[in-house]
C-alpha cells in the first residue's frame, strides 16, 4: 500500500462503547495498522440518536475507555460529543474533526457493516464523505441489506483501499479486521453472571464494573 502524503491521518471510532469491549478495541487497533494512521481516536456518544437512553452515564463510559486503552496503547480518546452533549450526530462530528484537523488531513471514520442497514436513518448520511473517507468492517452476525438508495450511493463511493489510502476524504472502503464474537447487548445481558468476561472486556474495565455494580 503507497504512504499517503496526506498529513496528518486520523482514525476514529464512534459508538456508545456501553461496555468497550475487545471487539471495539481489536478493530480500532487493526484500523490503524492497516491503513498506517498517525492517530486512532475513540470517540464515545453522549447519546446515539438511534438508541435508547445509555444503561450508564456517560462519565463512567469514559473512564472505562480510559482503563481499556491503558492497555492499547496505540489507541486515544476524543470526547468532543460528550462535551457537547444532547444526540451525537456524525455529521456533526466530522465536520468538527474537519475543522480541527484543516482540509489537508486524511480523515477515515470506521463503521461496522451492522450499521449499513439503517444508515438511511441518519442526519445527512450522504453528506459523511464530504467530511471523511468511511472504513467499513465486519461485524459478527448477520443483518439486513441496505435500502436501495444506500446500495446506490455506495457504488458511486466504494473503492478499494489502495484509493482510499490516499484521499483526505469522499471514498468508502472495506476493511477486514480481527472479529470478537459478541456485542454489547450481550454483554449487558450477560454481566450479573460473571462467565468468561476476562475473554471479551479488559480485565480493568471488569473491575470498574464490578466496583461500582454497573449493568446490575
Amino acid at each position: 500500500m503507497a504512504i499517503s502524503e496526506c498529513k496528518p491521518r486520523i482514525g476514529v471510532m464512534g459508538g456508545s462503547f456501553n461496555p468497550v469491549h475487545f471487539g471495539h478495541l481489536h478493530v480500532a487497533s487493526d484500523v490503524k495498522q492497516r491503513l498506517n494512521l498517525d492517530h486512532m481516536f475513540l470517540m464515545p456518544a453522549a447519546q446515539s440518536p438511534l438508541k435508547a437512553q445509555h444503561a450508564v452515564t456517560a462519565a463512567h463510559r469514559v473512564t472505562m475507555l480510559e482503563l481499556a486503552v491503558e492497555a492499547f496503547p496505540e489507541l486515544e480518546l476524543d470526547c468532543r460529543e460528550i462535551h457537547r452533549a444532547g444526540p451525537s450526530f456524525t455529521i456533526d462530528s466530522l465536520a468538527s474533526l474537519r475543522d480541527d484537523f484543516g482540509e489537508e488531513a486524511g480523515l477515515y471514520f470506521v463503521i461496522g457493516d451492522d450499521c449499513l442497514p439503517t444508515l438511511h436513518r441518519w442526519r445527512q448520511w450522504r453528506d459523511l464523505t464530504a467530511y471523511a473517507n468511511l472504513i467499513v468492517t465486519k461485524r459478527p452476525g448477520q443483518f439486513g441489506l441496505p435500502t436501495e438508495e444506500v446500495l446506490q450511493w455506495l457504488r458511486g463511493v466504494e473503492i478499494d483501499l489502495d484509493g482510499i489510502d490516499s484521499m483526505a476524504s469522499g471514498g468508502l472502503s472495506r476493511v477486514e479486521c480481527s472479529l470478537v464474537d459478541i456485542s454489547s447487548t450481550e454483554l449487558r445481558e450477560g454481566l450479573t453472571r460473571d462467565q468468561g468476561l476476562e475473554k471479551v472486556i479488559p480485565s480493568a474495565v471488569i473491575e470498574y464494573i464490578k466496583q461500582h455494580q454497573l449493568y446490575r
